[in-house]
């Protein structure tokens, strides 16, 4: 299991910094920079086969009858997600592309449309849909307990790779630093509710968490991702002089 979220954890990772480095950007092969070709092509293929590890490796355990869903429902509703996200990741890589040779203004037609497929429209779809994935990783496990509870060392380990991953997708989904920038909203309230869900069933199943790896890690990864950003808006908001706060307030209680 652990080779299964450590290749997700650093596959994210890698895929932020390689997007954040100018020199990936430049270097161009076949006329797409390889930062593209790493965040478009290869870091999906790794991020599936982190996923099909941890799968196999839940469903080799015993099963219990805990959670009402079984295994083939949980399944078929992670591949759907499965299938969205690498959707999103598609239009996000192929939208990009053209956006960098086309030579249309911001006013015309095709610019808007490309735009729109490159901006917030295949970030939700990947965004989403990977919280999605997470969530539902941990839900399948719920029915496939560890026999022995996990050792400290263990623990620890999954700790900081949650830790990793929460903080590497913090910085790929939060692209701004604003409450208000983007997307930041919409992804902050998704991710704070699966969390507590997964807090509210882990209470009402009475479950030990050392029986359960993934659902820790993903619960450590959620709580990461949500908790950076949430110190970060209040680096923001106490920087801020007593004008820009109101409005700052304004901005985090608006729908």
């Amino acid at each position: 299991m652990i080779t299964g979220v450590g290749i997700i954890a650093l596959v994210i990772l890698l895929g932020v910094l390689s997007h954040r480095q100018s020199r990936f950007e430049e270097r161009i092969l076949k006329n797409v920079p390889l930062s593209d070709w790493f965040v478009g092509i290869i870091v999906p293929v790794l991020l599936y086969l982190g996923w099909f590890i941890i799968i196999r490796n839940i469903s080799g355990r015993p099963s219990v009858d805990i959670f009402p869903l079984d295994d083939i429902d949980v399944l078929v509703l992670t591949i759907l997600f499965i299938v969205y996200g690498f959707v999103g990741n598609g239009m996000h890589f192929t939208s990009k592309i053209i956006g960098r040779y086309l030579k249309a203004g911001k006013h015309d037609k095709v610019y808007k449309v490309t735009e729109m497929f490159h901006g917030k429209f295949s970030h939700y779809l990947t965004h989403l849909n990977g919280l999605f994935i997470g969530f539902m990783l941990a839900i399948f496990e719920i029915n496939h307990p560890l026999v022995y509870p996990l050792s400290r060392n263990y623990l620890l380990a999954i700790v900081t790779l949650g830790v990793i991953l929460g903080l590497s997708a913090k910085r790929s989904v939060f692209y701004t630093n604003e409450w208000f920038g983007g997307f930041n909203k919409p992804i902050f309230y998704v991710a704070s509710l699966l969390d507590v869900v997964l807090f509210i069933i882990l209470k009402i199943f009475n479950m030990k968490i050392v029986f359960y790896s993934v659902y820790f890690f993903i619960t450590v990864t959620f709580t990461s991702f949500i908790g950076t950003f949430v110190f970060r808006q209040i680096y923001i908001f106490m920087r801020l002089s007593e004008k820009r706060k109101l409005r700052f307030l304004a901005k985090i209680f608006s729908f």
